[in-house]
């Protein structure tokens, strides 16, 4: 706080609560008047007080992928979304508790549910030439399934989430390294606005330490299945509606026998794969926060989880 003259300049530092007195004294002319008390509330962004105060561990510091990103086996990033009272959030986890992914350079906060929805889903009603836009999975997390459902997003919170542009497209590599991947999806040309979508094929390799290889014949896909973002981490959800969790990446090529198209899924074993659009998986959605959503409370761990508002 500062003085000038007749202005009192108050700046906000950290979250908290503070009761200033401003008072003055008499002089020869005048006699003083009463004091008066102001309360102040100050609340930080929250991507921003994570990053910068918090520091909860598992947080990346150095970014990578356009995030700073929560990385190896286990992470203090656990946050409520749809309650702001502590005992609600741990008390029902399945709709209130969610995984912060990692945070951009504009301070959002990308979050992936903790849990599964509790029915498993296809990607698509038929075996089409369908991308992103036109799945099921895409209308019905920003419908009925999720950001229309106050199970999961109660009257008010959807303004908290952001509208972003989610890219897509086709990746038909088996080279499988994080940085690959990332590479391959962040250039895709197609994208489209909109509050929710599911995890890339990049970010279940960057929830690693140093962005291991996933896929099957790898010696380091038992890394990921340990991996804070797992779904069957026990951190998580252990009994998900399905042993598969979708991404919204495709395979993209037609397998010729079967001219079906396939997409990426995650496996209860750790390793990746593709399947066809009509098979049924487990979902989490994932979105970003506005960024001047706010931090409240909370050091990041199961039993005291960010509160925001």
């Amino acid at each position: 706080m500062s003085v000038n003259g007749t202005n009192i300049t108050i700046e906000g530092v950290a979250s908290g609560t503070a009761i200033i007195t401003v008072s003055v004294g008499a002089g020869t002319n005048h006699t003083a008047p009463t004091n008066e008390t102001i309360t102040i509330k100050v609340l930080a962004p929250a991507g921003e007080y994570v990053l910068n105060t918090l520091k909860p561990s598992g947080l990346n510091t150095a970014m990578e992928a356009g995030l700073y990103r929560f990385q190896g086996t286990s992470a203090n990033n656990y946050i409520c979304f749809g309650t702001s009272d502590k005992s609600t959030c741990t008390g029902n986890t399945d709709a209130y508790m969610y995984r912060i992914m990692g945070i951009n350079s504009s301070g959002q906060l990308k979050l992936i549910k903790k849990e599964a929805l509790n029915t498993a889903y296809r990607w698509y009603s038929s075996s089409s030439n369908i991308t992103w836009p036109n799945s099921d999975l895409y209308k019905g997390l920003n419908g009925s399934y999720f950001l229309n459902n106050t199970t999961y997003v109660p009257s008010g919170w959807s303004d908290k989430i952001a509208n972003v542009s989610w890219k897509y497209g086709d990746n038909f590599t088996w080279d499988l390294s994080a940085s690959n991947l990332y590479s391959t999806e962040n250039g895709w040309s197609s994208k489209i606005t909109a509050k929710i979508g599911l995890w890339y094929m990049h970010d279940y390799y960057y929830g690693t330490k140093g962005g291991k290889d996933c896929s099957l014949n790898s010696s380091t896909y038992p890394t990921c299945q340990s991996s804070w973002i797992f779904l069957w981490n026990s951190g998580n959800d252990t009994s998900a509606p399905n042993t598969i969790e979708w991404t919204m990446s495709r395979y993209g090529a037609a397998y010729v026998s079967y001219l079906e198209y396939h997409i990426w899924y995650v496996t209860q074993g750790g390793y990746v794969g593709t399947t066809i659009l009509t098979s049924t998986a487990s979902i989490r959605p994932v979105f970003f926060l506005v960024s001047d959503v706010s931090y409240i409370s909370g050091t990041g761990t199961l039993s005291d989880p960010i509160l925001i508002n």
